[in-house]
């Protein structure tokens, strides 16, 4: 068989091939961009208030943080049993994540998850979600400050999966809450309760890899085995009954995830995006739009150099800057890779900084 070289005007027909493929691939990125980012500034703002709130809005691993808090698309996403459960469909390696953050206010936060394949197509995965106030100020009816409290609210999450495909997974997770106020101490006389225990709720997903470039997910938050799957529950916040009880609560949530993933300039560059809609209702479906509360996320990043990268999102309207490296240390014969991972967050409407927000992951064959 004979080989013909190309003449000159086949390469230049080459060359501008991949000329379009690239700025078809930077179009498409730049139009998901605007897209969300006008849905995001459109959207109300979340009003997912008390601690319960604290984890959509501090959201969990430092990877996924830097590029807009996304996660639920991406097989490599962790902790998964969080994010998204079907994740854990597509382990084939034992996983471990951990993170940690200080945000203004004295505020600090954190996520702890192990994962591992179960045979060859289901997974099981553990997460920890910490959130606390390091100086909170208790201050009585006369205004007076009585001293300070160190409350915190911690949630996790145990998560399974099945791949019924090798594209497709499904998952579940189930979840429960612990928070401590910490302020009992300060009032005599009223038998407070400082610690409350959500009941166990359930969460939904799927996940499809549709190929090379293409991944979305579908993910459903917050179901109870309630009458109306409603996460509703009493706080009695006093033994004697001296203090009326609260009602504890988390809207229903329904995320839908998209991933995007190809080369520009010869460097892998990926694009997340995520359609959230909090249903704030004691109901089974609401189709009061008033009931809901609409947001979005996007994020990119690029592997600007070989193991490192670079990330940008935009979580509703709080502004993420990231980067990352990844490592391999070799101990015998076996490869431990493992990375390193950073997050910068402005959110845009307090005009907060949080600068210290650092994470690692890594897997063991």
């Amino acid at each position: 068989m004979m080989l013909r070289r190309k003449t000159k005007d086949e390469r230049r027909e080459c060359v501008i091939l991949s000329k379009r493929s690239a700025s078809k691939d930077l179009g498409l990125i730049f139009v998901m961009l605007l897209l969300l980012t006008a849905s995001a500034v459109a959207g109300k703002k979340a009003t997912l208030g008390s601690f319960d709130g604290f984890v959509e809005r501090m959201g969990a691993g430092t990877r996924e943080l830097g590029r807009g808090n996304t996660g639920s698309a991406d097989t490599a996403s962790m902790p998964a049993a969080y994010w998204n459960p079907a994740i854990l469909g597509f382990r084939q390696d034992f996983g471990y994540s951990l993170s940690a953050e200080k945000r203004d206010l004295d505020r600090m936060g954190g996520s702890l998850g192990l994962e591992s394949p179960v045979g060859k197509r289901m997974g099981v995965g553990f997460a920890m979600l910490y959130r606390g106030d390091l100086a909170f100020d208790v201050i009585n009816e006369d205004d007076e400050t009585m001293g300070t409290a160190t409350p915190y609210f911690t949630m996790m999450y145990l998560g399974f999966a099945y791949r019924v495909t090798r594209r497709d997974a499904f998952g579940l997770s189930l979840s429960m809450s612990y928070d401590n106020m910490d302020i009992a101490e300060y009032y005599d006389g009223v038998e407070l309760v400082d610690d409350y225990r959500s009941p166990v709720t359930l969460n939904l997903s799927w996940l499809r890899q549709w190929n090379e470039q293409w991944s979305t997910s579908v993910v459903i938050r917050n179901l109870s085995f309630s009458k109306n799957l409603s996460a509703k529950w009493s706080k009695n916040t006093s033994t004697d009954n001296s203090v009326a009880s609260t009602d504890g609560v988390r809207p229903k949530v329904l995320q839908i995830g998209l991933g995007y993933r190809s080369r520009v300039m010869g460097k892998p560059v990926y694009a997340w995006m995520e359609a959230i809609d909090y249903q704030v209702a004691d109901t089974l479906l609401a189709f009061d739009p008033d009931l809901h509360v609409w947001t979005s996320r996007v994020g990119f990043e690029c592997e600007i150099i070989p193991d490192g990268t670079l990330r940008l999102g935009m979580d509703d309207l709080d502004w993420t800057v990231g980067a990352g490296y990844k490592f391999r240390i070799r101990i015998g014969k076996k490869k431990y890779p493992f990375d390193v991972n950073y997050a910068l967050i402005y959110e845009s409407e307090a005009g907060l900084w949080t600068p210290l927000s650092f994470g690692l992951r890594g897997y063991i064959p």
